[in-house]
């Protein structure tokens, strides 16, 4: 038998009813089952991370694949300085959220968290947010798998330049 061949056990009418594969592809559906096992129940959202400066802030997208709003959650961390050539929308931005308390200064931690869970307008706000200079949110946070946003099929563009729904 080759290395991918699949055979069949067939019941008297004919039913497939056992498949006889290779153990790769049978060690390759068990790994599988058990990364499913860990996956985010339907109804949760997979979180993503951002690490920067030995702080860590978390989220999740949502809203639709091609322009996802992006959903920092409470108790996520963000730099205390931001870069000068920071655009001034960033600034505003972060400023706003000292103003009105969803970010507070962490003394202990030398950086400010989050109060409570920030949608923003796009992955790559809330990444400006988090490490005060302008960064590529759909590459930057990161699943538990190792994954990007853009890797995870977020903000991906047709061959056309439309943008995918």
């Amino acid at each position: 038998m080759a290395d991918r061949e699949v055979h069949f056990i067939t019941d008297e009418k004919g039913k497939r009813t056992h498949a006889i594969i290779p153990i790769e592809i049978y060690t390759q559906l068990v790994a599988l089952k058990g990364l499913l096992k860990h996956t985010a129940p339907l109804g949760e959202h997979e979180l993503y991370t951002f690490s920067i400066k030995n702080l860590t802030a978390k989220g999740y997208p949502e809203g639709t694949r091609s322009k996802p709003y992006f959903v920092v959650t409470k108790g996520s961390q963000a730099v205390l300085e931001h870069v000068s050539s920071t655009p001034e929308h960033v600034d505003e931005q972060r400023e706003k959220l000292l103003s009105d308390g969803s970010l507070k200064l962490d003394p202990e931690n030398n950086c400010f968290v989050f109060t409570k869970d920030l949608k923003f307008k796009s992955a790559s706000l809330a990444a400006a947010i988090v490490a005060g200079n302008v960064r590529n949110g759909l590459d930057v946070w990161v699943n538990r798998e190792g994954f990007t946003l853009k890797q995870s099929g977020y903000g991906v563009k047709s061959k056309k330049g439309t943008l995918k729904k």
